[in-house]
């Protein structure tokens, strides 16, 4: 993440941080670029004045780093969050606390990790194995439906393998994106379904 240019300030976070001393134009400039303009509105400042507070030094990297972040973010998606990544508003959510989904899917990890498996189609699946991991020949066909072995995807998991139970229908990733809230849809389809998406119903076993 780009916080290497604020890295200086968390040298000795433990010392304590004097106030500074206002200092000629030509001296604040550096300064001005670590503690952007938003950051110091946020704090009722002219831009003029500047932090006398560790805990406000620490505030400005953060809404800087988040800044820059969500830029990166924004300049090429696909690249960003990957190809097959499911984009969607509900899901761009940038955040260095942690809560999110966490919060939202109740608290519980594994729960939360089939979800991310599920957005980020990074899951123990057969086209993950043939995507990545070629040289393996593992097995990539999902055996758990009834009728033929079909090639064991992401999309296979949500809409077609009957072995897997489901309160709303959808023919696809874009027929789900159109849904009125497709996160709750996920998480519903996951907590009913506790093994999908898992290393338990992995082509072959685990």
């Amino acid at each position: 993440m780009p916080a290497l240019q604020c890295a200086p300030f968390f040298l000795f976070p433990f010392a304590p941080v004097a106030p500074i001393a206002p200092r000629r134009d030509t001296d604040t400039e550096p300064l001005l670029q670590v503690f952007p303009l938003r950051a110091r509105v946020r704090s009722g400042r002219d831009g003029l004045g500047f932090p006398t507070s560790y805990a406000y030094i620490r505030h400005c990297i953060t809404v800087r780093v988040l800044d820059e972040w969500d830029e990166e973010a924004k300049r090429d998606p696909k690249k960003y969050f990957g190809h097959t990544h499911i984009r969607h508003p509900a899901f761009r959510r940038l955040s260095h606390l942690g809560a999110f989904p966490l919060k939202r899917l109740g608290g519980r990890p594994t729960l939360v990790a089939r979800f991310i498996r599920c957005l980020s189609n990074h899951a123990p699946t057969g086209w993950y194995r043939n995507r990545f991991r070629t040289r393996l020949n593992e097995p990539s066909m999902c055996h758990l439906h009834s009728g033929q072995p079909a090639f064991h995807t992401r999309e296979h998991v949500l809409f077609d393998c009957d072995h897997y139970t489901r309160k709303h229908r959808h023919s696809s990733i874009e027929d789900l994106l159109s849904s009125r809230d497709p996160f709750y849809e996920i998480a519903e389809f996951l907590r009913d379904n506790p093994t999908a998406l898992s290393f338990e119903d992995i082509p072959g076993g685990a």
